[in-house]
């Protein structure tokens, strides 16, 4: 019996071992190349490319063709609904804010209904930043929009090469039983409506605040808040707070650790084998679902918003990596606190009325 037992655990964990390896070096070949795209050819708006492919590479299986086809429709679409219904309506603030306020809560709804994050920040993004960039010039919005979607159809090809060079093994039916029963868990109406109302109820204001005063130089902040404003539990609990804030402080420093190293050698394919080395010492702890992995996948964005314009000199060195590290730093605690004072006034309303 005991040996039966054991030959039926071997595949499961052959197929585990394989499973993680090609994860890893998903993740460092997606990252690599599309970091070598964006920072070698250096277009506007190069260095999100990396962003959008680092989201997509940390999730666990490869994603099919459709749902890769899937975020560049949705980002699209949240493009073109910032460039021709938002855009337009910024010289009527009441009307604008208005509009924007509902596309958010129907976003964070579906966000709780269960629908994928990714899907829901690929819509953000032209939602949220291209009207804050038309504050300043509708021109100059419409500009980004367009290197946006140039820049994650770049990160979705590279995506589609490392699944394509690394794809899953099969899976066994427990995984997929398991990914069946989890896809089963919703909460009904009222529950996605409270959900979707904490996270309006924190980003909102910050939105009004920042497009009534075109704060575009502080837009890492706004943009790194609408990210994180999308899991309510941020602040609910300190230990979810106080990890998010380590996880992106992670992210900064490695940003500055690799600048640095830059700067004693300024070579591209020095930067190439550093951006290599670090996919596979962070693949590593992401996929082995480590606390530094979970820390390491949440921060990696980090990593490239902070050193990417630097690099493709969208931004002046030195100083600047300090600058933007703070702002994402203010979006992270701004979102950790507002959820935070949220959970504390709804408490109180809900303790008075029982």
């Amino acid at each position: 019996m005991a040996a039966t037992a054991t030959l039926s655990l071997a595949p499961s964990r052959n197929r585990a071992t394989v499973l993680r390896r090609r994860q890893i070096f998903r993740l460092t070949f997606g990252l690599t190349v599309s970091s070598a795209l964006a920072f070698g050819i250096a277009w506007p708006l190069s260095f999100i490319t990396p962003v959008f492919a680092a989201k997509m590479l940390t999730s666990p299986r490869a994603l099919p063709v459709k749902a890769q086809a899937g975020f560049l429709f949705l980002l699209w679409v949240g493009l073109t609904v910032g460039t021709e219904l938002l855009l337009p309506l910024l010289s009527y603030p009441a009307v604008h804010l208005t509009f924007t306020g509902l596309i958010l809560f129907l976003l964070f709804y579906a966000k709780a209904g269960g629908t994928n994050p990714l899907l829901i920040v690929f819509l953000l993004i032209g939602v949220i930043a291209v009207p804050l960039i038309g504050t300043v010039s509708p021109a100059l919005a419409r500009g980004v929009a367009d290197g946006l979607f140039f820049a994650a159809l770049v990160a979705v090809g590279t995506v589609y090469l490392a699944g394509v060079f690394f794809p899953d093994p099969p899976s066994s039916g427990v995984l997929a039983n398991a990914a069946a029963e989890t896809l089963t868990d919703s909460p009904d109406s009222r529950a996605k409506a409270l959900l979707a109302l904490r996270s309006l109820a924190v980003l909102f204001p910050l939105v009004v605040v920042f497009q009534l005063y075109s704060m575009t130089n502080a837009s890492v902040t706004l943009v790194f808040a609408m990210m994180l404003s999308l899991e309510p539990s941020y602040g609910t609990h300190l230990r979810a707070g106080s990890d998010l804030i380590l996880a992106n402080l992670s992210g900064g420093l490695v940003a500055v650790v690799l600048y640095r190293l830059l700067v004693i050698v300024p070579s591209f394919p020095f930067f190439l084998m550093l951006t290599t080395a670090a996919g596979l010492i962070i693949g590593n702890q992401i996929f082995a679902e480590t606390k530094i992995g979970k820390l390491l996948s949440s921060g990696v964005t980090a990593v490239f918003v902070v050193l990417g314009p630097t690099l493709t000199g969208d931004a002046a060195a030195g100083s600047t990596l300090a600058i933007r590290l703070f702002f994402i730093f203010a979006g992270v605690i701004y979102v950790v606190l507002g959820f935070g004072l949220l959970e504390r006034l709804t408490r109180g309303s809900r303790s008075s009325v029982s």
